[in-house]
């Protein structure tokens, strides 16, 4: 038993289907449909494919609903630049991005 299963089976915790096929296949995640795309591009600047909608929406923090869960995006001076089909711009001073389940 490699220690990444041995890790995973002390927590108590089974990936997912998604994440078994990439691992077992060799694929990009953001080969999968319905698997979100987040492209970050320094600190000033990201995209996020394959989302939902916005929840929050504040100078300081935007959260976008993803199909498994909510990213969150923190920074100063924030705004979606974009919103098309799925996929969110945010520019701004990005600090951190995180993800919370629901």
């Amino acid at each position: 038993m490699n220690r990444k299963k041995r890790r995973t089976a002390e927590r108590g915790e089974r990936a997912d289907l998604r994440e078994r096929l990439c691992r077992r296949l060799d694929l990009p995640p953001d080969c999968l449909p319905g698997v979100g795309l987040v492209e970050l591009r320094g600190q000033n600047s990201m995209t996020v494919k394959g989302c939902g909608k916005i929840l929050t929406y504040t100078p300081e923090l935007i959260r976008i609903g993803l199909k498994k869960g909510v990213l969150c995006v923190r920074g100063r001076r924030l705004c979606c630049t974009s919103y098309y089909v799925g996929a969110v711009g945010v520019d701004g001073w990005i600090c951190g991005v995180s993800f919370e389940e629901e």
